[in-house]
C-alpha cells in the first residue's frame, strides 16, 4: 500500500503541440509505455459526487488499484499493488472484492466495495521525463474512436509548481487550457456514444 498527495497541473494539447513537445524532450520510441485505466463507481455515482475516483491501472508487469480522494486543492492517492492475474480477475467479476487499503478507504467513505462496478476504460500511451522542475508527462489517450493529448507536470510544491507550469507553456507558446481528469473525459465520450 502507498499513499501520496498528488500535486499536478494538466493542459490539453493539440496533436501538433504534443509532437512538438515530444521532439523538445527528445523522446524515443523505447521511452513510451502503455497503460490501461479501468474506472469504477456505484450506480448512484457516489464517488463522482465526492470528487473521488477509483481505478484499476494495468501496466506491462503489474497492476494497481488506486482511489483518489480530494484534499484541499489536490488529491490523495491510496494505492494497492495487484498482480496482473488479480487485476484481470477483478475486471472479469466487475467488482472490487479485494482486501487492502483502498477497500478500507472506500468503507470510510461509506461506500461498500461490492456496490462499485466498471463504468468505462481507456488506454494511454505515456512518455515521462523527470527534470529538476518536476515530472513532465505527455499522454496520448484513446477512448474508443476518440484520441486526445495532454501535458502534465507532477510536483511536490503547489505554488512553485504552478509558476513553473505556466512558464513552460508560455515558453512553448501553448495556450493555458486545463484538462479535465481522464475519468471525466472518458465519461463525456461514453455519453456522446450513447447518444447515437
Amino acid at each position: 500500500m502507498s499513499e501520496q498527495l498528488e500535486i499536478e497541473f494538466k493542459n490539453v494539447l493539440s496533436a501538433s503541440e504534443y509532437h512538438t513537445l515530444l521532439h523538445y524532450f527528445q523522446a524515443k520510441e523505447t521511452d513510451f509505455f502503455i497503460q490501461e485505466n479501468h474506472y469504477f463507481d456505484t450506480e448512484e455515482h457516489a464517488l463522482k459526487l465526492l470528487g473521488a475516483g477509483l481505478r484499476i491501472r494495468i501496466l506491462s508487469d503489474l497492476a494497481e488499484l488506486t482511489l483518489k480522494t480530494p484534499v484541499e486543492n489536490n488529491l490523495l492517492e491510496t494505492t494497492d499493488t495487484l498482480s496482473l492475474a488479480t487485476a484481470h480477475e477483478l475486471l472479469s467479476k466487475n467488482k472490487i472484492d479485494f482486501q487492502g487499503a483502498v477497500v478500507e478507504k472506500l468503507k470510510q467513505l461509506q461506500i461498500q466495495p461490492k456496490e462499485v462496478h466498471l463504468i468505462g476504460s481507456l488506454k494511454t500511451k505515456r512518455f515521462e521525463k523527470m527534470t529538476e522542475k518536476g515530472l513532465f508527462v505527455l499522454d496520448q489517450s484513446f477512448y474508443g474512436e476518440q484520441v486526445d493529448y495532454e501535458l502534465e507536470l507532477e510536483v511536490t510544491e503547489e505554488t512553485a509548481g504552478e509558476k513553473t507550469f505556466n512558464a513552460f507553456l508560455r515558453e512553448h507558446q501553448i495556450e493555458r487550457n486545463p484538462s479535465k481528469n481522464k475519468i471525466a473525459r472518458m465519461l463525456a465520450y461514453a455519453s456522446t456514444e450513447d447518444a447515437f
